[in-house]
């Protein structure tokens, strides 16, 4: 639990395991470059915080959230649907 009393977040992990955010982010996304024995540590703060990176703030920062605004004037069933099936087709075929 963070210091806010919310779920746990990057740089509480940082902070318990005495290491940089980025150095955290590194164990967390398999990049090479962090001694065996910080990976341990930090996987160890991970697991005792029961740390989960939240999906929606790791697409936000890779640049890809999958999401797609629509603003309505006409409230109608018939039209919100038209819509988004002519909004979400295309998005599903360049996805495959």
């Amino acid at each position: 639990m963070s210091s806010r009393g919310t779920s746990p977040t990057i740089v509480d992990v940082a902070r318990e395991a005495g290491v940089s955010i980025k150095t955290v982010s590194r164990v967390l996304n398999h990049e090479p470059g962090v001694h065996e024995s910080t990976r341990d540590q930090v996987l160890k703060v991970v697991e005792a915080l029961r740390y989960r990176p939240k999906q929606s703030a790791r697409s936000l920062a890779g640049g890809r959230s999958f999401l797609i605004g629509l603003l309505y004037y006409d409230p109608s069933a018939a039209f919100v649907g038209s819509v988004q099936q002519g909004a979400t087709l295309p998005t599903k075929a360049a996805l495959g």
